[in-house]
């Protein structure tokens, strides 16, 4: 058995499995995984683990066997893994087969999809047998505050604050660690090089998100309002040219979701200037647009903004908490419309809407100057999987978190959706993967859908 290291000396492995681009929906955009690299970054950027050796695992497919090789060829003494929807399951398996051959090795899990509700579903318990600790909000300083520990044990873990640890008959919290304010203090992956040239860069101007809607695990309330500065920003944008980023995808919750954060992405282009140079993908919240929001898309001229609808019946978003504000919604849409490409985002099989329910959403959002994306709703951790409702009998997949049935959704409403959304995306011109539909814009037209949104604004 391997003696473990000194903190000074530390080897870590960090593990993510990026999953290969849709080449139907991306074509052949390198997306590179970075929430690891932003603990990578973390890491290195820790004057006490400056002989650390850290190295990242990313085979791309789910072969078991070979990450598991790789990682034990490296000797590591703390595996850190990053989990999303589409790498949980291979993820957890890596970490049960590393747990079997090395039983004294350290693994903590992190990312969006490591929570403890989600390792209790019947497929990964229990968990206590294959990880040691869970990461459920910012990683970056924590990791750095495991790797000082001096001995990786039980006893260490607790100390730790803002774990949660796996027992054999539930979950321990540590004591509760705040979020990080300061903002700027996050070590940025691409001012240490570990972000590839030539992959589509990621840009945070703010954390969390100041909504809380059940369907959505965005962020928390608790940090929405801290921002990175203009100088971080500017200083993301000049790396972003350095590498020669084809598009910039923008991680925040939205980019009109914090105030203080957008006016310091603007400051930013106007000092960088590289988002005149490529492509911006974000998400803008529909009914806070303001008149600085488009003069900032028209500075940077070439935008392609999500905008999420969700559902058009009022009574549908009141039950998921989400905020609408109908007579401003169309209003905003064409605004934005006049200046940029939109995308509206809604969501099928929403628990409390109905197929008839949806399509009159699906017909109204078709009928307005945007293409449209149709999502299956998830039960997502941070979101339905612990905010649901009981009466809404919420059935899942466990592997690909997508809803099976729920209230207003039988199964075999879920089946004919689906199948309806498909025949009416190649229609229609557009695209259809396993659980999204893209439609082209359309040309304009007044619906019975558009009248009865305008009925329910009014009401």
């Amino acid at each position: 058995m391997l003696e473990p290291s000194s903190p000074t000396h530390r080897r870590i492995a960090l593990v993510c499995m990026t999953p290969r681009p849709d080449a139907q929906e991306l074509g052949e955009l390198l997306l590179p995984s970075y929430g690891i690299r932003r603990i990578h970054a973390a890491l290195l950027g820790d004057p006490d683990l400056a002989d650390a050796s850290v190295r990242l695992f990313d085979r791309r497919t789910a072969d078991i066997e070979a990450y598991v090789a790789d990682i034990l060829d490296f000797e590591p003494d703390l595996v850190g893994f990053s989990i999303y929807v589409w790498s949980a399951p291979a993820m957890i398996a890596v970490a049960r087969a590393l747990r079997a051959r090395r039983p004294s090795l350290a693994i903590v899990f992190g990312g969006p999809s490591a929570r403890s509700a989600f390792f209790d579903l019947e497929p990964y318990r229990p968990a206590h047998a294959y990880l040691d600790a869970v990461v459920e909000g910012d990683g970056e300083e924590i990791i750095c505050e495991i790797a000082r520990l001096p001995q990786l044990d039980r006893a260490a873990w607790e100390r730790v604050r803002g774990l949660t640890l796996p027992t054999a008959t539930g979950w321990l919290r540590t004591e509760r660690r705040p979020p990080i304010t300061a903002l700027d203090r996050i070590a940025s992956p691409y001012a240490h090089g570990l972000m590839p040239q030539g992959g589509v860069a990621y840009l945070e101007s703010f954390r969390g998100c100041p909504l809380s809607c059940r369907f959505c695990e965005w962020g928390t309330k608790e940090n929405s309002k801290a921002s990175f500065s203009a100088d971080y920003i500017a200083r993301e944008l000049d790396a972003f040219r350095t590498l020669e980023a084809p598009a910039v995808f923008l991680l925040d919750a939205g980019l009109n979701l914090n105030i203080g954060a957008f006016r310091n992405l603007r400051l930013a282009n106007q000092r960088s200037g590289f988002l005149k140079e490529t492509l911006l993908w974000a998400e803008i919240y529909p009914s806070i647009v303001r008149d600085e929001h488009l003069a900032f898309i028209e500075e940077i001229g070439t935008a392609y903004l999500g905008v999420g609808m969700q559902s058009m019946d009022p009574a549908v978003l009141r039950l998921h908490d989400r905020p609408s504000d109908s007579p401003r919604f169309e209003a905003a849409v064409r605004a934005l419309a006049r200046v940029t490409n939109i995308e509206l985002q809604i969501i099928a099989v929403l628990p409390g809407d109905t197929p008839e329910g949806f399509f009159r959403t699906l017909d109204y959002a078709l009928s307005l100057p945007a293409s449209v994306r149709v999502y299956h709703c998830l039960v997502l951790p941070d979101a339905l999987l612990t905010r649901s409702r009981p009466e809404w009998n919420v059935r899942f997949d466990p592997h690909a978190l997508t809803m099976r049935s729920c209230e207003g959704w039988s199964e075999d409403a879920v089946a004919r959706t689906r199948a309806e959304l498909r025949r009416r995306a190649l229609a229609a011109g557009g695209k259809a993967g396993e659980f999204w539909w893209a439609f082209p814009r359309q040309p304009e037209r007044v619906t019975q859908a558009r009248a009865s949104w305008r009925q329910a604004a009014a009401r």
